[in-house]
């Protein structure tokens, strides 16, 4: 048996009155409230020197190139066949009880299914 938590369950309602506690504070304190970290912001820094955008340019160009490469990834079939293909060589080398036992059915339906063509295509 586990034990419980000790840490008390999350309150919506407190964690609402303290959220708007703290932007009554941010008010009052003379902060427009729509500042945020830099890291978060569209556009250079300000301030930010000409070495400091170009890195800033650089890091943003190697994030979009390697979001455009797992999208390219995720919709690759031959890459995914190549992962299969993997897998399955994995799992026999493991075990080929199940791989064969996979593999046999899948066999037998991809015969009838040749079969179906072609005493199809003869009539």
């Amino acid at each position: 048996m586990t034990p419980r938590s000790t840490e008390p369950k999350p309150d919506p309602e407190r964690e609402l009155a303290e959220a708007r506690a703290e932007e009554a504070r941010v008010e009052k304190a003379g902060a427009t409230g729509d500042e945020t970290p830099a890291e978060n912001e569209k556009g250079p820094r300000p301030g930010a020197s000409i070495p400091e955008i170009e890195l800033d340019i650089a890091r943003t160009r190697e994030e979009f190139a390697a979001t455009l490469d797992a999208i390219e990834d995720k919709l690759s079939v031959p890459a995914h066949a190549r992962r299969l293909k993997a897998s399955v060589k994995r799992r026999y080398a493991d075990d080929p009880k199940p791989v064969v036992a996979a593999a046999a059915p899948g066999a037998a339906g991809l015969a009838a299914i040749v079969a179906g063509v072609v005493k199809a295509a003869r009539r």
